[in-house]
């Protein structure tokens, strides 16, 4: 055997080993990203599993409160009409008892002025100050039930209130839900490469970097926030607008400078006022 023939021999001895060695690391990496990936997809589906049940909570709360707002309604259009009625009841009394204090007047006028009949006059006012008295006694029990009418709609009214803002409290907690998990899908991107370079920046594409700063000018659906390209800011990019951690809306930047950058409102809950916290982070 010639040495040209040996040396041959040795170098595809060596090139055995190494294509090898290539193929172990490629499937080690390729089966840690594909675990990666299915670990990725089982978070997406508790996620997705998890707003499905909210947003059944949110109809059925939703349901419940149409239910409680009818009935509610009911009550107190009933309770108001009771009121009304008892409001022109003790009107008709006052203006009884008013026309029983005329007459009163008027018999102790006439007991005065004819002293030979009062004896029999006697009687008669006496009755009249009995109706009188029952109704007095009357005004004070249809005032006492309007006060207890009148308690028992402010109740109602309350209870009213109540759900209306457990309703909004709900419906704040299903666009929060969303938010995250849209920023959830946008970073699940399966690795299709075998190359380093890409199959690590899909998996490091689910942590995107923070930036915060603070809206400085409106303009209609515009806004204008206090960090730009020198910050990290780039077209495309959502920024949440905050107010003591209570999520006001979107801003979706359109236009970047050095130091400042502007965008559109999007989602928006309730106007955004400057000086509001933006992040890209929830």
């Amino acid at each position: 055997m010639s040495t040209l023939t040996k040396i041959l021999i040795v170098l595809l001895t060596f090139l055995s080993v190494f294509l090898c060695s290539m193929t172990v690391i490629y499937v080690m990496t390729a089966t840690n990203y594909k675990q990666a990936y299915e670990s990725l997809q089982t978070d997406y589906a508790g996620l997705q599993e998890k707003s499905n049940t909210y947003e059944q909570q949110v109809v059925e709360k939703t349901r419940q409160i149409g239910e409680l707002s009818n009935k509610l309604d009911a009550e107190i259009s009933s309770l108001k009409a009771d009121k009304a009625k008892i409001e022109q009841d003790l009107k008709n009394i006052t203006r009884e008892k008013a026309d029983l204090d005329e007459r009163v007047k008027t018999l102790a006028a006439a007991a005065l002025k004819f002293e030979e009949t009062v004896g029999g006059m006697q009687g008669n006012l006496t009755q009249t100050r009995n109706e009188l008295e029952q109704a007095r006694g009357e005004s004070i029990k249809l005032s006492k039930n309007l006060d207890e009418i009148t308690q028992s709609l402010d109740e109602k009214m309350a209870q009213l209130e109540s759900a209306n803002n457990e309703k909004k409290r709900l419906l704040e907690e299903k666009d929060k839900l969303e938010k995250q998990i849209s920023g959830k899908v946008v970073s699940f991107q399966p690795v299709t490469s075998t190359e380093n370079g890409p199959a690590v920046q899909a998996i490091e594409s689910g942590n995107p970097v923070s930036l915060q700063g603070k809206v400085t000018a409106l303009e209609g659906a515009l806004a204008t926030i206090s960090i730009g390209s020198a910050d990290g800011v780039e077209k495309g990019m959502v920024f949440h607008v905050t107010q003591n951690d209570n999520f006001i809306c979107d801003i979706k930047i359109t236009d970047v400078d050095t130091e400042v950058s502007a965008g559109t409102l999007e989602l928006v809950q309730q106007q955004p006022r400057i000086g509001d916290i933006v992040s890209t982070t929830w």
